[in-house]
């Protein structure tokens, strides 16, 4: 009888961490190989969520990729008021456009810049003290699921304050 009692709970514990390990995956419609494939080209992954997403340093240069269509990169960071510049690079030819939005944790969308296709600058006030994040994701995910060539880019972030 405790054989039984002890493979019926080895049972539940394995089936517990199985379902665990399942609702703990990202909720994307994609391949182990995609995955792999993301993980390679991006170093980041997985940042699909403030909560996920690395925090960065000022003056240091970040080179990561958007790499399916429903990928979005988010970069956090702790700023003080005063001038923020993100100096952002496309290291591909891809014809979809990026989107980048800086947001104060909780969402206030504080700069945007949308349908970029080339480098940009995007200059920004930081109005106070706190944590922020950067989200960039391609412009097209939300209409297009057509499968896109990954996108990789380089930025970094300049503080003046």
């Amino acid at each position: 009888m405790k054989k039984v009692v002890v493979s019926l709970l080895t049972l539940a514990v394995a089936l517990s961490a199985s379902a665990s390990a399942f609702a703990a995956e990202p909720a994307k419609n994609m391949k182990s190989s995609q995955k792999a494939a993301a993980s390679v080209t991006d170093p980041y992954e997985p940042n699909d969520s403030p909560a996920f997403a690395p925090y960065i340093n000022a003056n240091t240069a970040y080179t990561a990729a958007i790499n399916h269509n429903r990928d979005a990169d988010y970069f956090n960071f702790y700023a003080k008021p005063g001038d923020f510049t993100l100096a952002f690079s496309r290291l591909s030819a891809s014809n979809h456009t990026i989107d980048i939005l800086v947001r104060k944790q909780g969402g206030e969308t504080i700069k945007s810049q949308f349908r970029i296709k080339g480098n940009t600058t995007l200059s920004v006030n930081i109005p106070e003290e706190g944590s922020y994040y950067i989200y960039i994701v391609s412009a097209d995910a939300a209409f297009d699921s057509t499968p896109i060539t990954p996108m990789p880019y380089t930025f970094k972030a300049i503080f003046n304050q």
